[in-house]
């Protein structure tokens, strides 16, 4: 991996949320390839880590491919875009006689009239169906009528590309698929580009969250898989001499071809044929003029396509919905940083960070219950959640440097120093008030600190009623954070799954070899709840007494083999599972059973009085 495609990959993961399946991109420039990524895993229930190499259903970025093949059968004589298309599908009729004037070219430029969707068969399980498709389409068209005139004006329509789909395999004499592959993609070497009856096994289709595996029947409309990479290969083509396409035909999609009869709608006649707009235009991005745009959006995907001829550049990008990105926005931004790298800055409303502001305002911040990183890149900054356990997601919405400070679409952020410290302030709905202070290194660890990092203890005070050790506080892990010598982290579990608290991390700096303290003193809220750690050693154990409750050392633990609880009032019962655990004994009224995975987060709690699922290993405590 290039350093560039590990910074813009660093940019990228700013943006995401805590937990999301998937998302890749890539960004070729001058025919090169710069970056190319992906990020989380292949979902499903048996996720691997996702590679570049990966495909995502593209969904109608497919019209792209269609629009041509049909093209590519223009040239040839084969078809002709202002003949009506019912002249190539014997089959094809409606009840609405002005089906007949209905042509390619109202098909690719959304302007046929035609329903909109025909949905069965649109994404399913497995190709099962595939040859009955095309059977389901003649049906429905045979039962529904137009809702204009063909050429009246244009409107999103899957449907004319399922017709245009349906003449290519017709006037070709081969299936769609194939003809796709042995005519666009292969050609082009872009192996991992096809459609769902003939997937290449070599790039693994991605699968959101543990779902089925997403396909769709519908071809020319939507039906296309392909990594990021491919897919700029693809885009290639239109930006310099193609082995597939010819010049004219690329400057007949390019042109605006859609049709409106409102005389203040800008944004219907900008279809191109295929293209969503041959024109697009950003206010807060210069890309130049003829700006080729196509976006996709399946039931688990949504992918940009881009092409910008001012810059000879290809941008894609494919998430899976539970990554929740504006998946334009941020592949704009990753394509800003590319440029601002060259010393261009494409930003309208943004200017480049100085060098001088990124050293002395980005880098790590410390709030009480975790750890921010502000990402500076370009004219942009992100505000990133992270953990020492290797987790992190985007945490405000991403802000444009004016030339002062930062601003996104609700709020300002700024900086300030005093009293030797700098801290990041944020300014919303009209008042300014610190957000975080700059982490700093402290004195060099002693030896009885360093031995206890990494080492895990478990609370054993809890009580049978006590709702805060579940959602938070169950045990901790002794971190460094990194880059900073003598800064402790005390990374306390909470309930696994939880999205209020969970994961709560505690900055201190040691005061002796057994007393640590937090050491934030950021005004208003954001110094709250510090932590003041302090060890002992009880009948050659050791345990902590913080934030309240006591912890022991689980490496003290005995493992769990039938035993149960203790004595009202005395320490709870904790054992380790260093195997599977399927089955819980009684609980007596007024007693409490909690178990922990090996992080120590709760994963059941009697006091939720949720059925117990079992657990692979952890920690089991009677209380």
């Amino acid at each position: 991996m290039n350093t560039l495609t590990q910074e813009l990959s660093g940019i990228l993961a700013a943006s995401l949320p805590e937990k999301y399946t998937s998302v890749s991109y890539a960004i070729v420039k001058d025919g090169q390839l710069l970056a190319a990524d992906a990020l989380g895993t292949t979902g499903g229930r048996h996720p691997k880590k996702a590679t570049a190499d990966c495909t995502y259903n593209v969904a109608s970025v497919s019209k792209i491919y269609c629009t041509v093949a049909v093209m590519q059968l223009v040239e040839q004589g084969k078809v002709d875009l202002d003949t009506p298309i019912y002249k190539y599908l014997p089959r094809f009729m409606m009840p609405d006689e002005r089906y007949k004037k209905i042509t390619l070219r109202h098909c690719l430029s959304h302007s046929s009239g035609l329903p909109g969707t025909q949905w069965k068969g649109f994404s399913v399980s497995d190709t099962t169906d595939e040859d009955a498709y095309y059977d389901w389409v003649y049906s429905f068209m045979a039962h529904s009528y137009l809702k204009a005139e063909p050429g009246e004006y244009s409107v999103y329509c899957n449907d004319g590309f399922t017709m245009a789909e349906m003449v290519v395999a017709q006037v070709s004499g081969e299936a769609y698929g194939d003809y796709c592959m042995n005519h666009i993609t292969e050609p082009i070497g872009a192996h991992s580009s096809r459609l769902a009856y003939n997937q290449n096994p070599a790039h693994p289709l991605v699968i959101e969250g543990k779902g089925p595996q997403e396909k769709l029947l519908i071809q020319g409309g939507a039906g296309y898989t392909t990594s990021m990479t491919d897919l700029c290969t693809f885009g290639m083509q239109f930006l310099g001499k193609s082995a597939i396409i010819s010049e004219e035909s690329k400057r007949e999609m390019a042109k605006k071809q859609g049709c409106t009869f409102l005389s203040m709608d800008e944004r219907s006649e900008s279809f191109g044929l295929g293209w969503d707009t041959v024109c697009m235009t950003r206010p807060d991005f210069d890309l130049g003029e003829g700006v080729l745009v196509k976006g996709g959006n399946s039931f688990q995907f949504t992918t940009q396509f881009i092409v910008v001829p001012k810059y000879n550049a290809v941008l894609a990008m494919s998430e899976t919905h539970d990554c929740k990105l504006d998946v334009q926005e941020v592949l704009l931004r990753l394509f800003a940083y590319v440029m601002s790298r060259e010393g261009v800055n494409i930003c309208k409303k943004g200017k480049l960070i100085p060098e001088a502001y990124i050293e002395k305002y980005a880098g790590t911040y410390l709030i009480p219950s975790g750890i921010l990183e502000m990402k500076m890149y370009g004219a942009h900054c992100s505000v990133v959640m992270k953990n020492t356990r290797g987790g992190q997601h985007g945490w405000l919405k991403p802000f444009t440097f004016d030339g002062e400070k930062f601003v996104s679409e609700d709020r300002t952020l700024l900086f300030e120093e005093a009293k030797g410290d700098t801290f990041a302030l944020s300014a919303f709905n009209g008042i300014t008030a610190p957000m975080a202070q700059k982490a700093t290194a402290g004195q060099p660890l002693s030896s009885a600190w360093k031995k206890r990092l990494g080492k895990k203890y478990i609370v054993v005070d809890a009580t049978a009623t006590d709702i805060v050790i579940n959602d938070i506080s169950t045990g901790f892990i002794v971190k460094q954070l990194e880059g900073f010598e003598g800064v402790l982290v005390f990374s306390f579990s909470g309930s696994a799954g939880t999205e209020i608290y969970g994961l709560f991390e505690s900055a201190v700096k040691p005061v002796e070899d057994d007393i640590a303290t937090g050491f934030l003193r950021t005004p208003s809220n954001p110094s709250r709840d510090l932590c003041t750690p302090m060890f002992e050693e009880r009948g050659g154990v050791e345990y902590c007494v913080a934030s309240s409750y006591v912890y022991k050392d689980v490496a003290a633990l005995p493992v769990y083999e039938g035993q149960g609880f203790g004595k009202k009032g005395e320490e709870n019962a904790v054992y380790r599972l260093p195997y599977k655990l399927s089955q819980l004994p009684k609980i007596p009224k007024g007693r409490r059973i909690m178990v922990m995975n090996d992080d120590l987060s709760c994963v059941w709690d009697s006091l939720k009085g949720l059925p117990f699922t079992g657990v692979d290993s952890g920690y089991i405590s009677f209380i």
